[in-house]
């Protein structure tokens, strides 16, 4: 055998943008992959469902935002199930560093009419079978509302 003193490992990256309208079903065949995401078009959404909690137990998925938003445009995270929720928390890097804490919720949306500055946000969602859990930090102040949770999907 031959000694490989690195290897390259890298994960599926995709790039989101809502240059039309996307309205989109995650699939656990997709775990793992990062999403880049770009607001930046007039008014459309993007819209993503994350798999059914009970057979996505290990599944995960990173979303990063490359470009600040459209003052119309939002993205959009469900379970897809009001019966399935999001725990977790944003961690602001601005310097307040304060949490943004998200408890039995099952949909975050990250509001571009309310705040454009979205380029840096990362959210990433792990699922234990039952619930998916997010993480993340985002650059600007948490008192600049960005992220709006919803019980209903």
């Amino acid at each position: 055998a031959k000694f490989a003193p690195y290897m390259v490992l890298a994960r599926p990256v995709e790039a989101l943008n809502n240059a039309s309208a996307v309205t989109r079903t995650l699939t656990t065949a997709e775990s793992g992959t990062l999403y880049t995401v770009d607001l930046s078009a007039v008014d459309n959404d993007i819209t993503i469902t994350l798999p059914t909690a009970a057979s996505s137990a290990g599944v995960y998925y990173d979303f990063c935002f490359t470009v600040d938003s459209d003052d119309d445009a939002d993205f959009i995270l469900t379970t897809g199930l009001d019966a399935t929720d999001i725990f977790g928390g944003i961690i602001s890097t601005a310097a307040n560093d304060d949490v943004d804490a998200f408890n039995g919720i099952s949909k975050i949306t990250v509001d571009g009419s309310v705040a454009q500055s979205a380029e840096g946000l990362r959210l990433g969602v792990l699922c234990d079978g039952v619930n998916w859990h997010l993480s993340g930090q985002i650059p600007t102040a948490i008192a600049t509302v960005h992220l709006v949770g919803s019980a209903s999907a």
